[in-house]
């Protein structure tokens, strides 16, 4: 064989060799690697389920108002002079308001006044002509038909005298009207006129929030509201001065939800309101309402994808691995969601490094001596 063939034989001998040796080794790493995966054990953290549970505790944050506020206006058009209370001012039954100019008024019942004096004056003689013709009747001094035409003349003066009559105190009433006055003792929230506008009949000049029974008015989500009922007993905590509890009850629950929000008006009704309690402040509003079951209340973070479904890992005691669990999320609450269904009381579920997971992978658990019930993590 000739010199070089043998050369270039021995170089292909040592380029297979160094090869054979580099894939020896890159599958002895790949291996090691495979190992070292195997053997790693994820710490966890973990919450029991416990027994079932009925009712929660729902708060709600509201605003003070007054049961009954109102607009208040003239019952008559015309003129404001003078407008007696500004905001927030505190008024008495029958307190003046405000006032119109009643110069035409006055002048309408000036007139009423005259019309009245005229029909009772037509009224007089009427009267008179008939009683003069009841005596001459019987001495045939006068005919029957004349007598019947005197009695109308009086029937009509009489009715005619009545009309002017209600037209004077319907004037006079108009008088009155022009002085707006308060029916009951509130406090003034709001003003829409001032002095020198002129205003319509009914226009509203100030708002008036009646003093009283005092309200929370709360904002209900839907899946809450159908558990409410009328007369049920709630707690009203204000967030501005002292923060005991109020005792309230539910007085009014709306009929048809908010079309923006999707939340039903709820009205707390407070039967004796302390002197702090003013309109407009914020207060919490706490309640109780018995609903379906719930074995725990985990973190949003417990939940994992279950082949389109929720689903949890489930901590086996004996083997320290963790299996995935498909459950039924039964609705949110205050510290995450809540499982209607799929697990089981003792059941321990990860809370706490589920992104690291797979189904059958060992887990440690730290203190595992001191876990918590009822869905508090370790």
């Amino acid at each position: 064989m000739h010199p070089m063939q043998k050369t270039m034989q021995a170089k292909s001998a040592l380029t297979r060799a160094a090869l054979l040796l580099s894939l020896a080794a890159l599958l002895a790493g790949c291996g090691s690697e495979a190992k070292v995966s195997q053997e790693v054990v994820r710490p966890v953290k973990v919450a029991i389920a416990g027994e079932a549970t009925h009712g929660r505790t729902l708060i709600y944050s509201g605003v003070v108002r007054p049961r009954i506020e109102s607009s208040v206006g003239f019952r008559v058009a015309g003129k404001i002079i003078e407008r007696l209370v500004n905001v927030g001012d505190r008024v008495e039954a029958d307190q003046v308001i405000a006032r119109l100019d009643d110069t035409d008024l006055r002048l309408a019942e000036n007139s009423a006044k005259a019309a009245v004096d005229s029909a009772r004056s037509r009224r007089d003689i009427a009267r008179d002509n008939l009683e003069r013709g009841k005596a001459l009747l019987p001495q045939a001094t006068i005919s029957q038909a004349a007598y019947d035409n005197r009695r109308n003349e009086m029937d009509a003066a009489a009715s005619a005298l009545e009309s002017a009559e209600a037209q004077l105190r319907q004037a006079s009433n108009a008088v009155a009207y022009a002085t707006l006055k308060a029916d009951k003792a509130g406090i003034v929230t709001s003003v829409m006129a001032e002095p020198a506008q002129v205003v319509n009949i009914g226009q509203a000049v100030v708002t008036l929030a009646y003093l009283g029974e005092t309200e929370v008015a709360v904002a209900v989500p839907e899946q809450d509201a159908s558990y409410l009922s009328l007369g049920q007993q709630a707690k009203v905590t204000l967030w501005a001065g002292p923060r005991a509890n109020i005792e309230g009850r539910i007085r009014e629950i709306a009929g048809q939800a908010d079309p923006a929000s999707r939340t039903y008006a709820v009205r707390i009704a407070v039967s004796e309101a302390p002197q702090a309690m003013r309109f407009g402040m914020t207060a919490s509003v706490t309640l109780r309402i018995d609903d379906e079951p719930s074995a725990l209340v985990l973190p949003v973070a417990a939940l994992v994808d279950g082949e389109g479904n929720p689903a949890v890992f489930v901590v086996d005691p004996t083997k320290r691995t963790v299996h995935k669990t498909p459950v039924t999320v039964g609705g949110t609450a205050e510290n995450g969601v809540r499982i209607a269904s799929g697990l089981r009381t003792g059941d321990a579920v990860v809370i706490g490094g589920v992104q690291f997971l797979r189904d059958g992978m060992s887990v440690r658990i730290p203190d595992e001596r001191q876990q918590l019930r009822a869905g508090k993590p370790s």
